[in-house]
């Protein structure tokens, strides 16, 4: 994907979580996913969002940009927001 893809996929995802009143929140990284609620990983993943639009036009940080936004897919998709589908389709061109 495009730095400019990326970044408008991540726009999208922080309006939706601001609509839903979801806080920025880093998790304790002593727990494990399987440990958090659903409002925990909507947190985790809305304050991932700003790494994302910080790296996405970096270069150098291309692989940190594509695991910021895996581990945020990742929590929107055991949140219940998408199905594994839907993601897919939201990182095609």
């Amino acid at each position: 994907m495009t730095p400019i893809k990326i970044l408008n996929l991540i726009e999208r995802y922080e309006q939706e979580l601001a609509a839903l009143g979801v806080p920025k929140q880093r998790i304790d990284v002593t727990r494990t996913f399987a440990s958090l609620t659903k409002d925990e990983m909507l947190a985790h993943a809305h304050c991932l969002c700003t790494g994302v639009k910080e790296y996405a036009t970096d270069p150098d940080r291309q692989r940190k940009t594509g695991s910021h936004l895996s581990a945020i897919q990742m929590c929107l998709s055991f949140a219940g927001l998408y199905t594994l589908e839907e993601l897919m389709d939201h990182n095609r061109p």
